[in-house]
């Protein structure tokens, strides 16, 4: 599997899926993440590019995941929608090309007050898209390729499909990898001036699938909402009378499934969104939020197609409620592309 991020703002808190938070005092109220439990403060014309979730952040605000010690990515694929309140030179997307928890020397991609985009290697413009590019209020999907080498790296950004910039050269002014990548507002001085984030992914070159651009994005959350085969968790905090709505309505230890034993399967039937007219499925991605009590614990995000299971890799559970994710690009069942009838007969779940 070579997708390593997904996101569609969906995740409620989101200390459970980025690793810094900056200002650190900031929480899911400070971000302004928008769900369906309220609108925390965004325009009244501004909705979700997709679902239920955005992320609105100053310019003061920023959103980053931390590669920590592995050190092994050395070039990504960054799909993300962006809407911009002002045209403003400053930063929206940045990765980090330092030794672990180092976060000086960078590439980035910037907005400028002529409407164009700009790459960057630590502040130094080293390519630049047609001026008046991008207009205030509108959704954007970026697609984003960097490769930070010395001679003969890459920087290729992609707007709505089309490619407006693609650079090859000198592209880093450390090391030849990303240890970090963040997102961040832009708005200068601006009060009350943010950017919106929105059906965000990332894809590293290996394997044999998401291995490049990921396309124009659109990430439909679909949530537990009937019973499915398997049911050997147990509900615990408050009990709202069925396994889905305890996974469809929990939020942390408010409600929950909780087992002790090794390999218990839990799944159920999700909701069938209602597909765009020549939409293609390139995944099914699974995410699961959850921590171990004490000792230590795995959990293993399961998909069930027509009856034919499919679980991935244990991933280790740490003791703070953390977002974990496994993405399926073909079906199990007869190993081809997704389609929207395979929806009608697909389980989602996870195994501990």
């Amino acid at each position: 599997m070579t997708r390593i991020f997904t996101t569609g703002a969906e995740e409620a808190d989101v200390s459970t899926l980025w690793d810094i938070i900056d200002p650190i005092s900031n929480d899911t109220a400070a971000i302004h993440q928008m769900h369906q439990l309220g609108r925390l403060g965004l325009p009244a014309s501004v909705s979700p590019r997709t679902g239920r979730g955005l992320y609105n952040l100053l310019s003061t605000q920023s959103l980053q995941k931390d590669f920590g010690t592995d050190t092994s990515r050395t070039e990504l694929f960054i799909g993300f929608a962006a809407r911009f309140q002002a045209l403003v030179g400053s930063d929206f997307l940045i990765c980090y090309t330092d030794a672990p928890s180092v976060f000086s020397n960078m590439v980035s991609l910037q907005l400028n007050a002529n409407g164009a985009v700009e790459v960057t290697r630590t502040n130094t413009v080293v390519a630049t898209s047609a001026i008046g590019l991008i207009v205030i209020d509108t959704w954007y999907y970026f697609e984003v390729w960097f490769k930070p080498l010395n001679s003969n790296g890459r920087a290729t950004v992609k707007v709505d499909g089309a490619t407006v910039i693609d650079y090859t050269g000198d592209f880093t002014n450390d090391l030849e990898l990303i240890n970090s990548f963040l997102f961040s507002g832009v708005g200068g001085n601006i009060a009350g001036i943010a950017t919106m984030f929105d059906d965000i992914v990332v894809n590293t070159p290996d394997g044999a699938v998401n291995n490049t651009f990921p396309g124009m994005v659109r990430l439909l959350p679909i949530r537990p909402d009937a019973p499915g085969t398997n049911s050997d968790w147990t509900r615990a905090g408050v009990d709202l009378g069925t396994d889905e709505a305890q996974l469809r309505n929990g939020s942390f230890d408010f409600s929950i499934l909780q087992t002790a034993s090794a390999d218990a399967l839990q799944d159920a039937i999700p909701e069938i969104p209602d597909l765009p007219a020549g939409a293609t499925i390139t995944n099914i991605v699974l995410t699961a939020n959850a921590k171990v009590d004490a000792g230590a614990g795995v959990i293993a995000p399961m998909v069930i197609a027509n009856g034919t299971s499919d679980i991935s890799a244990d991933q280790t559970l740490v003791s703070t409620w953390r977002h974990y994710q496994y993405a399926w690009a073909v079906n199990p069942d007869d190993s081809a592309a997704w389609d929207e009838a395979d929806l009608s007969l697909l389980k989602i779940g996870f195994s501990s």
